[in-house]
């Protein structure tokens, strides 16, 4: 994998666009009573639910700003479209705010590693297989639109996705990390695969969490408006060219059109290995 795509920070792979400088200040990053926080591995679908969020938060009239604004993307990079980090940048945005991050929980600051009063935080899952697909074909467009070196081939990207070598580290252990706070009220824990089955559902589960009451109605149209379809829409008219790249298939089961036989009993081996015994399981379709 090519050099520019990551380093090693306290022993975990992090993207080339984020700093020691900024791992160094976000455990003191301060967060705010009526922060929404919304945690992932990448291409778990936190996007997908952070358009939800934004939908929940202007249907219930605790914003007007367009989710393009509402949206700063990850705390901890520097995008194409910003001079500086996105934490730098919502340190000065008013409320309501809406962090993202992809780090792992010891990393974090440390108002979301360890919420208190009514902050909010969301972790979104999905299957370690379909997280592979999706996070190489975004790697092979996001490379030239950041000047990063494009992924290797799939097989090797396979082989490193399962070795932790890519950005973000080891996939099992990133999730494990934050499935430990699953007890703790300011979390909640959602999974891409049964959001795909019943959408509706999750959209009522998220207004709950968030304290949010919609009538029903109001609850379905959200529903309606966070299909694939429709958010692929929404991307792809979004000012920001890292949003207008992020939609590819959004379905569960990809994986199938992509890993051979023995790549995925090795995914399988792994996921057995790691997860064993700590309750969390995923859904493969």
């Amino acid at each position: 994998m090519a050099a520019t795509v990551f380093w090693t920070y306290k022993e975990t792979n992090v993207p080339s666009n984020v700093t020691k400088e900024t791992l160094e200040a976000l455990p003191d990053f301060q967060i705010r009573d009526d922060d929404i926080v919304v945690v992932s591995f990448p291409k778990a679908g936190s996007n997908w639910l952070l358009e939800i969020i934004c939908k929940l938060l202007r249907s219930a009239g605790r914003t007007e700003e367009p989710v393009d604004s509402l949206l700063t993307g990850p705390l901890e990079m520097t995008l194409p479209s910003a001079e500086q980090p996105g934490y730098v940048t919502l340190a000065a945005k008013s409320s309501p705010r809406i962090l993202k991050t992809h780090l792992p929980i010891r990393f974090a600051p440390r108002g979301v590693s360890k919420p208190q009063n009514r902050v909010k935080v969301l972790v979104m899952m999905r299957n370690p297989k379909d997280s592979a697909v999706s996070y190489y074909h975004f790697s092979r467009k996001l490379g030239p639109l950041m000047g990063l070196g494009e992924p290797p081939a799939w097989e090797e990207y396979a082989r490193a996705f399962v070795g932790g070598q890519i950005s973000y580290g080891d996939f099992c252990d990133h999730v494990l990390g934050w499935w430990q706070m699953r007890d703790d009220p300011h979390f909640l824990f959602l999974k891409y695969e049964d959001m795909k089955k019943d959408v509706l559902s999750s959209v009522q589960t998220i207004a709950t969490f968030l304290d949010i009451t919609l009538d029903g109605a109001a609850i379905a149209a959200i529903a309606e408006e966070s299909t694939f379809d429709r958010m692929k829409q929404d991307f792809s008219a979004s000012q920001w060219p890292t949003r207008r790249i992020l939609p590819r298939k959004g379905i569960a089961g990809d994986w199938k059109n992509m890993l051979s036989p023995d790549e995925s009993k090795a995914f399988d081996s792994w996921c057995e290995r790691k997860l064993c015994g700590t309750g969390l399981n995923f859904e493969f379709e």
